[in-house]
């Protein structure tokens, strides 16, 4: 099982206080988008369209792209989640992945998934990570480079 840094539960409620004070700290050391993104409360609330609090996945896209000889790969990662309200869809693309992690969730006796709550971090100068907790003990961890993001109104 994946363990947070700085976001804490103490069986009853999450603690984002350390998240937080961290996250404004070192924003400015992320690219843009993933600094604009991270800070975002909007992502982390308990309600609303915008936020991947109880929002399900939709898709998980790993896609490995080689140079000429094969010989050296990038690997790139598309997470399509639906919000909790089933109104939007939030998509998150990661690029110059490092390492991943999907653990799907026990899926005969859970027919889905939801986000439970998610932590970015700095791991080195440039790489970063992103730790995503479902309910039912699903889990999602991705090291990068590169970030991005885009949420969308459903029709």
């Amino acid at each position: 099982m994946i363990k947070l840094d700085r976001i804490h539960f103490d069986g009853t409620t999450w603690d984002f206080s350390e998240y937080f004070e961290y996250i404004r700290s070192v924003a400015h050391l992320m690219p843009q988008p993933l600094g604009d993104y991270s800070t975002d409360w909007e992502s982390y609330a308990l309600s609303g369209t915008k936020t991947l609090h109880d929002a399900r996945l939709l898709s998980a896209i790993l896609d490995k792209t080689y140079d000429g000889k094969y010989s050296n790969v990038v690997s790139s990662v598309e997470l399509s989640f639906i919000d909790q309200m089933f109104q939007g869809k939030t998509t998150l693309r990661y690029g110059d992945v490092s390492s991943y992690l999907f653990k799907e969730t026990d899926s005969d006796t859970h027919l889905h998934a939801d986000v439970l709550v998610h932590e970015f971090s700095i791991v080195s100068p440039g790489r970063f990570r992103h730790r995503i907790m479902l309910d039912h003990s699903g889990e999602i961890e991705i090291e990068f480079g590169t970030f991005s993001h885009v949420w969308k109104k459903e029709l």
